[in-house]
């Protein structure tokens, strides 16, 4: 399926992209993602998570386009902030391509400084730093190689004490978190990740069209999910559409490849010309446009 999404329109591909972007920030998924990766959050049930997410009081959208003059612009998949007694800034990103040709880690890292330096006028003014919110970046990466499935890496700011006995407050420096989550979409989801498996496996599922939509309905109903199904069916009946599609322009291809060469055959065998040929055949006039672009070139 990923060859064949790769294929099609890149209309098609934003669109599937924008409803992987859906179901990272529903509900259902993103109060998960923060019980099991926001150390602030360790305290709360999945239940308690979920009514913070729902009230606008305590959570809040963000502009998920960022710009910072002299520094450009960059446009993450999610942003938000979420009231934790303290307030926390969480950035998801999803990306396909584990391997674009540079790091991903020092990109996370660069989202965090990012974030951090926008909440300037917000959160905090120069004369006082001490307002500065703690930053997480979580990367999912779906199509991971198989020998990472289920690695989960953590990156933040920590205290080497050189020389002397001086020990800040974790508070002053503990400002940024990112973590990098590798899944294989060949993952059998019959097989349980040995932690987190209650939000990796359903990403697994959700963010990949390697399942059925009836595969991936098991998912929801064994792991507990009960209103995330619009998203998926959705997305599910998007890649079914691309996959049509692109069947039928690879059908629509060799029938052109196998007409091309029956006509080339008959215009060297019975010295012909192309009309002659292509009257022949019988083809209809589109197939008999598109073959002369070929003897045309």
């Amino acid at each position: 399926m990923e060859g064949i999404i790769e294929k099609s329109s890149s209309n098609h591909k934003l669109v599937l992209d924008n409803y992987c972007k859906l179901i990272i920030c529903h509900e259902e998924i993103l109060s998960r993602i923060v019980k099991c990766f926001i150390d602030e959050a360790k305290h709360l049930t999945l239940n308690e998570i979920e009514r913070l997410i729902k009230e606008k009081k305590s959570f809040q959208h963000l502009d998920k386009e960022n710009f910072i003059p002299y520094s450009g612009k960059t446009n993450y998949d999610f942003l938000c902030t979420i009231d934790l007694s303290p307030r926390i800034y969480l950035n998801v990103e999803i990306q396909n391509d584990p391997n674009p040709g540079y790091s991903l880690i020092t990109r996370g890292l660069t989202y965090i400084s990012r974030i951090m330096t926008t909440q300037w006028k917000n959160e905090y003014y120069d004369y006082d730093y001490n307002h500065i919110k703690k930053v997480y970046s979580i990367w999912i990466l779906p199509q991971s190689a198989k020998k990472n499935d289920g690695h989960i890496n953590a990156y933040k700011i920590d205290e080497i004490n050189i020389n002397g006995t001086t020990i800040e407050r974790i508070e002053t420096y503990d400002k940024g978190v990112l973590i990098m989550i590798y899944l294989n979409k060949e993952h059998d989801t019959n097989e349980k990740y040995i932690i987190y498996d209650n939000i990796l496996t359903p990403l697994v599922a959700f963010l990949n069209n390697v399942l059925s939509y009836q595969e991936k309905r098991r998912i929801m109903k064994e792991y507990g999910f009960n209103v995330i199904d619009k998203e998926v069916e959705k997305m599910c009946n998007l890649g079914e559409m691309i996959e049509r599609e692109a069947i039928q322009k690879t059908k629509q291809s060799e029938r052109k490849k196998r007409n091309i060469m029956v006509v080339k055959n008959l215009i060297h065998n019975l010295n012909t010309t192309f009309s002659n040929a292509v009257e022949l055949l019988g083809l209809p006039q589109q197939e008999i446009d598109e073959i002369k672009k070929y003897f045309q070139s």
